[in-house]
């Protein structure tokens, strides 16, 4: 993909917030990285522990595949025709420690405004998330900021205990795994907001900015990196889903890391 990792990862962890069984929702999204913009179409589908986002970066499609009882995201790049499966276990190796309850710190306020999305009544609420990175040896603070819109008490949302046991695992990884290798701190930190975020409701949209904070010379050059990601949901469905929805698709190539 040609925008940055993290920024298509910050898109996709928040994109696969959890919800019910059976569901799927579709909406637009877009990418502000590196002076550059990308606008494509976001579609999400859930069944129980399994998750699948598709994504259209630049007229290229992309699925990722999250099954949280085998522990495996898989990568497919529909233009290549090839999947690369990763476990979560291989991945957490990568980022080398789990950012502690301590480290990560995560702000929700309300700001009383609301909005519909079909029968879901979903609230603004101010997000602020903080967490320890290091740019090129030289330790700063990674935050992002913005807004999130989630609906609570939805008829959807009965079968959300699933996910929030599933992350409880040991080898819970919630991402995109080119951001394990190249920002793995960040990686780590995404990971357990989708953690924290798990019960608190539906997603309905986000919208954020990301910034290093430091005093150092690295930190004010990855702020030349910053990033804004927009996502809005426009629908949502609960038609059973089938169960191909979350195979790889027959004679594309594929990889295990």
């Amino acid at each position: 993909m040609k925008l940055p990792a993290l920024a298509l990862a910050l898109a996709g962890i928040i994109a696969a917030l959890p919800a019910a069984a059976d569901l799927s929702l579709t909406g637009r999204s877009t990418v502000v990285a590196m002076g550059m913009q990308g606008v494509g179409q976001e579609g999400v589908w859930l069944h129980g522990q399994q998750i699948r986002r598709d994504l259209i970066d630049r007229g290229k499609a992309y699925s990722h595949l999250y099954d949280l009882k085998k522990n495996e995201i898989t990568v497919i790049d529909h233009s290549l025709r090839a999947a690369q499966v990763f476990t979560m276990a291989s991945l957490n190796q990568q980022t080398d420690a789990k950012v502690s309850s301590k480290e990560l710190k995560l702000d929700l306020k309300p700001t009383g405004r609301k909005h519909q999305l079909q029968k879901w009544n979903c609230a603004e609420h101010e997000i602020a998330a903080a967490m320890p990175a290091e740019v090129g040896g030289e330790k700063v603070s990674f935050t992002l900021t913005g807004t999130v819109w989630l609906a609570r008490d939805t008829a959807e949302q009965k079968e959300v205990a699933a996910f929030i046991t599933a992350a409880q695992n040991p080898d819970f990884f919630m991402g995109i795994p080119a951001l394990a290798k190249s920002s793995p701190t960040q990686a780590r930190g995404m990971s357990e907001i989708v953690r924290r975020m798990a019960p608190m409701g539906l997603l309905c949209a986000v919208d954020v900015k990301t910034n290093y904070e430091g005093s150092g010379r690295m930190a004010a050059l990855s702020n030349k990196l910053n990033s804004r990601i927009s996502l809005t949901y426009q629908q949502y469905g609960s038609a059973p889903l089938k169960a191909d929805v979350f195979d790889i698709p027959k004679g594309y190539r594929v990889e295990r890391k």
